[in-house]
């Protein structure tokens, strides 16, 4: 029994060391993962990269300049994965030429989708971001006046205009995102502002703004920065940033070019050509964290490939709310990063030689990434077509590529419906906007999808990362070793109650106890006051068993037996 009883202790051990390994292993990976520093930029390192017609945002560059990162691009070792083999378009995504064909607008900078599935453009009217449009200090002059035409175009399913508003609100428009719920979300890069519509406002006034679209009032202040929207039918419930003045602190932006909205309602704003940062705020427009620093022209950088928290020009950002991902397009690096969303720790890299130098909108749709790329300006020689592209967001490998007849010529903005069977795509140069559908099916994208899910990657947490928020970390360590503290008490004490119950069951408890009661005796009776208790005991008992002699009740009065009862015996013997 006892052999047993050392044996299941054994095996008890055994099990429990490996968990408790486990768990040490969880809490180091979880102190790994840590904020990024809280840096400040200086004025001088603001670059200036607009989306005017020409393309000449690299006008600036030297020869040198791009000789040198076309060696650095051409020689990444991201460069070497495995590459599309043809530049055939995919057949299952196909181009809707006679939507909104009839829609005749300006620079189209970006797109979106309400809750009830109209389609949502933000234009610029007759204004054109040129090179004369800020000065040295990336200020615009406010006596331009705002954008007298709607810059809000509502269509529905069918491409039909169902509704135009805007006008006289906004001076350079740029980022458009309507939330789950409805919300507009708008980024101004003149006024370096962002601004919050609520859904109930525009539902409120909706009739209002449609008899407002054909008005030629424009209700303008003179003092633009402070009563912009004082005669406005909509007035924003959320304003981020100081009208027309840019900074890097925490209550300005520098040209903001993207809003993402998680689903708790936090949201992050892409900040933008100036201060190349990513900024989280919670739903009441509180500043949460924020991440990221320039890597642009003028700096000693291009021997190295960029790091993963250093952008030239963030354009665009999705959201994957489910797997806790936020990816960002970075422009003029010509890649999509990804990081966490809950603490923009990095996560991976997408980059192909096959997209260019240049991505300019990034979305998220059923665990594959849609984007749009530019001009590939550092490979004149064979520069990469302008379309769209579909990754893969556990490989990074290019699934497929879609485009109208004929490529893209500056794409801006996209947009994918969350089953990714309707894409669109706004042009800035040649004023156009795309509808692409895409044959989903669900079978073979849940074979694909565990198919993938068996390979993911472990989460990767970049080294040279640093905690910028030090208590938030220690209570998340403190909480989780306490968790798994209790998880390892519960486990011992199970542990110890199946080992009881096994005993029990073969008796091995009841041989313990009574071995041990014996040995309790036998140490008892060793005891010296336990061995003359016994012998004076048992010499009482001895004078009672003797009979007394004057007794004659106890003697025995009976007769013995004779040899005279018993003749026949007596005379056996003699003879």
């Amino acid at each position: 029994m006892m052999t047993n009883l050392r044996y299941d202790t054994i095996c008890s051990v055994l099990v429990l060391f490996p968990i408790l390994i486990h768990v040490e292993a969880e809490l180091q990976d979880i102190s790994n993962v840590q904020h990024l520093p809280d840096i400040k930029f200086n004025s001088n390192e603001y670059s200036e990269y607009p989306d005017n017609e020409d393309g000449g945002s690299f006008t600036q560059l030297d020869e040198q300049h791009i000789k040198d990162n076309l060696y650095l691009r051409a020689n990444s070792h991201l460069d070497k994965e495995e590459s599309i083999t043809t530049d055939a378009l995919d057949k299952n995504i196909a181009w809707d030429m006679h939507w909104a064909a009839q829609l005749k607008l300006t620079q189209m900078s970006a797109v979106s989708m309400d809750p009830y599935g109209n389609i949502a453009i933000f234009h610029r009217g007759e204004r054109i971001w040129g090179p004369d449009t800020f000065d040295n200090e990336n200020r615009f002059n406010p006596n331009n006046g705002p954008i007298t035409q709607n810059t809000i175009t509502l269509l529905n399913k069918s491409g039909k205009v169902i509704l135009e508003f805007g006008k006289n609100m906004f001076y350079l428009p740029h980022g458009l995102t309507i939330d789950q719920s409805g919300n507009y979300w708008i980024t101004d890069v003149a006024m370096h502002q962002v601004f919050k519509f609520n859904a109930q406002d525009i539902e409120k006034h909706m009739e209002e703004l449609k008899r407002a679209q054909f008005s030629s009032m424009t209700g303008v202040s003179s003092d633009h920065t402070s009563a912009l929207f004082e005669n406005s039918i909509l007035k924003p419930s959320i304003i981020l940033g100081e009208a027309f003045v840019p900074g890097n602190d925490e209550t300005r932006f520098c040209k903001p070019t993207a809003v993402a909205v998680h689903t708790n309602g936090d949201f992050f704003v892409s900040d933008g050509y100036c201060n190349s940062r990513i900024i989280k705020f919670n739903k009441n427009g509180e500043r949460i964290l924020h991440w990221g620093r320039h890597w642009g022209a003028g700096e000693p950088v291009y021997s190295q490939l960029p790091p993963p928290n250093a952008f030239l020009v963030p354009h665009a950002l999705a959201l994957a709310s489910e797997l806790n991902y936020i990816y960002v397009a970075d422009r003029e690096n010509g890649r999509v990063l990804c990081f966490f969303a809950s603490n923009g720790t990095f996560h991976k890299e997408y980059r192909h030689s096959a997209i260019g130098t240049q991505i300019y909108s990034v979305s998220y749709a059923r665990e594959r990434l849609y984007l749009v790329n530019g001009m590939d300006l550092y490979n004149p020689i064979k520069p990469a077509p302008v379309r769209g592209f579909v990754l893969d967001i556990y490989s990074g490998k290019i699934l497929s590529m879609f485009a109208p007849k004929g490529n893209m010529n500056k794409p801006h903005d996209l947009y994918v419906t969350e089953d990714g069977s309707e894409i669109y795509v706004v042009e800035l140069n040649n004023h156009k906007i795309y509808r692409f559908l895409q044959g989903v099916n669900d079978s073979v994208h849940l074979e694909d999808s565990q198919s993938i899910k068996r390979h993911r990657p472990k989460i990767l947490v970049h080294p040279d990362t640093k905690d910028a928020d030090i208590e938030k970390t220690n209570v998340t360590k403190l909480i989780l070793g306490l968790g798994s503290a209790a998880v390892s008490f519960i486990t011992i004490c199970v542990a110890i109650a199946a080992i009881v119950a096994r005993c029990q069951k073969r008796g091995c408890l009841l041989t313990m106890r009574k071995r041990m009661r014996w040995e309790a005796e036998r140490r008892e009776n060793f005891k010296l006051s336990s061995l003359l208790e016994n012998r004076r005991g048992r010499s009482f008992k001895f004078l009672e068993k003797r009979p007394n002699t004057r007794d004659f009740s106890k003697l025995n009065t009976e007769p013995e037996t004779s040899e005279d009862e018993h003749p026949e015996n007596s005379l056996a013997k003699v003879i």
